[in-house]
């Protein structure tokens, strides 16, 4: 059984509330060799087993994590023992006294007030978070100021003050506005309570001096696939002639790079930037933006981003459209968006929109989300419209962006009505003027409305008609009988010969 116990057993309480405890495996143990952590307050006396192990390449658990402890006076004990097919496992034994495991966590809430005219900072605090402790004094504190007013273009340290202090607060006296100042705090035992002997965690650091010279609101977006764009705003009390440089590097291998590209604004103060060729990769990526003014220094602004997270994914390609006349369906197919850094399509959730062509007012008729997968079923309740379809897509596992891409092209599907709702209106008011026509027609015809609109014009004397005889003397005859005596009578005749 020699070397078959585990070695190098060592836990840690952080952020509180959780504790690690990781081990190596015996030098003598084989692969199929398995371990198992026990613990409890006391020994063979409400043990229980590790919930959560940590396993190496080969399935052995070489660690265990823990949520919801609490620090309290009693020693714990651990047991790791194991298990191998025939064979028994050397057991390992442990107390440990939690407190003294304990990485405290930062001091809380650093702020800093400084006056100008007096040339003083405050600087106050408050003390860290544990599970046990209650009392402000059990702390002490290391406090690092660093004056950065001597750095150009880059953060390196121009001079740094340290002390050692048991309260709560800390009063700078060397601060000029016109330099730039960074402070960070960490605590540990003071000496008298059960608190961990080790520096705990450093807070992160807060910068001061130079008030409102360094640059606001910056921001950068990547769009298709290999293009990125940065801008900022200068910093609001920055001096006028200000001029702002941007470095950048991808990687903590890569070296670090000043934009090539700027932005600039009405009075060519750098505002911005343009990259190309952009590639995303797992870490993060780092931007500086420092400046610098002939009348004082200006503070630098910097930013760990994840590139992923700023991609303004493009839409989804090769969307097709197919319906079936006898089902009514149409199956929806398309491609997931191209980016550069990953070419899986269960990393992708999509949304789909469909409308009316006809639709003045654009309101959807359809609207899914849709995880994963390349195709979509939509059943047409209406097969004599025309259908727009548009959709988008954003990241729903993976490193892609959660946000929300860019729509696609409409493409539309769906048969055109024959006769247009315009012709039908058309139709219905030629048959309505039809209609009132008739009824004028008739109503007229029965009342005799038409003699009062269209008099009747009157027309000869009935012994007019009775000519019909062209002999001449016969007709002169016929008219002296028919006049009377006084009447002067034209005759006109046509004699055809």
């Amino acid at each position: 059984m020699n070397g078959t116990a585990i070695s190098d057993f060592a836990c840690v309480i952080f952020n509180v509330s959780f504790m690690n405890c990781t081990w190596h495996v015996g030098r003598t143990a084989t692969e199929d060799t398995q371990y198992f952590l026990y613990w409890g307050p006391l020994k063979n006396e409400n043990v229980t087993e590790c919930q959560n192990y940590i396993k190496d390449t080969y399935g052995r658990h070489i660690g265990c994590r823990f949520q919801n402890v609490t620090i309290k006076n009693n020693i714990p004990y651990f047991l790791v023992n194991g298990s191998r097919s025939g064979q028994s496992i050397q057991s390992f034994e442990k107390r440990l006294m939690l407190y003294e495991i304990e990485k405290l966590t930062p001091p809380l809430n650093v702020t800093v007030n400084c006056t100008e005219a007096s040339r003083r900072c405050s600087i106050w605090w408050q003390p860290p978070r544990t599970s046990h402790v209650e009392n402000m004094s059990c702390f002490k504190y290391e406090i690092v100021i660093e004056n950065k007013a001597d750095a150009e273009k880059n953060t390196k340290t121009a001079s740094k003050i340290t002390a050692i202090i048991e309260n709560d607060s800390y009063l700078y006296e060397s601060f000029s506005s016109e330099k730039r100042y960074s402070v960070k705090i960490r605590a540990t035992d003071a000496g008298f309570c059960r608190v961990s002997s080790n520096w705990g965690e450093w807070s992160t650091p807060v910068e001061f001096g130079m008030k409102g010279s360094a640059i606001e609101n910056f921001s950068c977006v990547i769009y298709n696939i290999f293009l990125m764009n940065c801008t900022w705003q200068a910093g609001r009390d920055a001096p006028a002639d200000t001029q702002y440089f941007l470095y950048w590097r991808k990687s903590r291998d890569e070296k670090e790079m000043e934009c090539e590209l700027y932005i600039k604004d009405e009075n060519c103060r750098n505002v911005g930037c343009i990259f190309q060729n952009v590639s995303i990769g797992i870490e993060k990526a780092y931007f500086l933006v420092n400046g610098s003014s002939k009348d004082s220094l200006i503070q630098f602004y910097d930013e760990y981003i994840d590139l992923y997270k700023i991609e303004k994914l493009m839409p989804p390609s090769n969307i097709t459209v197919n319906c079936d006349e006898i089902k009514n369906d149409c199956i929806i197919q398309w491609q997931r968006p191209q980016i550069s850094h990953s070419n899986k399509d269960m990393c992708f959730k999509y949304e789909i929109n469909i409308e009316y062509k006809d639709n003045p007012k654009r309101n959807p008729i359809y609207t899914s989300i849709q995880e994963a997968g390349n195709s979509n079923i939509f059943l047409r309740s209406n097969t004599g419209k025309k259908y727009i379809l548009k959709m988008r897509a954003a990241g729903s596992a993976c490193l892609v962006s959660p946000a929300w891409g860019e729509w696609s092209a409409p493409v539309e599907f769906g048969n055109e009505e024959i006769i247009s709702s315009s012709v039908w209106i058309l139709l219905g008011v030629g048959v309505a003027t039809l209609l009132m026509a008739i009824i004028t027609f008739f109503f007229c015809k029965r009342t005799g409305c038409w003699k009062a609109v269209f008099p009747q014009i009157p027309g000869p004397k009935p012994a007019f008609f009775t000519l019909a005889d062209t002999n001449p003397e016969l007709m002169e005859s016929k008219i002296q009988s028919t006049t009377s005596e006084n009447e002067e009578i034209v005759l006109v005749t046509d004699i055809v010969r």
